[in-house]
């Protein structure tokens, strides 16, 4: 199973509140928290990290992730410079990077925040599971999901 895990509101737990203006990518990962509870159910698989971060902050990105969480993703695909949209960056992503890295036949798990992203991984017939409110676990459509599906 290969895992797409997205970054924030999903791996960061301290992501800034839903419509409040964001502070500034320097500060804003300086300050980022991840969830340990979740680095330690995915590590046993392959994650492809997919964000809307820009590029620009790759290697930013993954270094502090590494730092603090003593994990690192096998691949990451982060937003190219100038694309805005959540879903339409992942989907591209999708095409450019990880199909072709890793094959459209693969068995995908998406661990998604965004319920649009959801929607695009579903087309491609990629369940997506999300972190429940509380932070402390993943829940799906019908109910929480206490162990990683394998």
């Amino acid at each position: 199973m290969i895992v797409l895990l997205d970054l924030n509101y999903t791996l960061v737990s301290n992501s800034p509140r839903h419509g409040a203006t964001p502070p500034g990518m320097e500060q804003r990962l300086r300050d980022e928290r991840y969830r340990q509870w979740l680095v330690e159910l995915v590590r046993p698989h392959t994650v492809v990290l997919i964000t809307a971060r820009p590029e620009t902050w790759m290697v930013r990105t993954l270094a502090h992730i590494e730092k603090q969480t003593g994990w690192r993703p096998q691949d990451a695909c982060f937003a190219p410079c100038g694309w805005f949209n959540p879903p339409a960056i992942k989907e591209h992503l999708l095409h450019r990077a990880i199909f072709p890295q890793w094959g459209c036949d693969a068995q995908y798990l998406a661990i998604e925040s965004n319920p649009r992203s959801r929607g695009m991984f579903a087309k491609f017939g990629i369940p997506s599971l999300w972190v429940n409110s509380s932070g402390t676990s993943l829940r799906n459509e019908r109910r929480l999901v206490r162990e990683f599906p394998c």
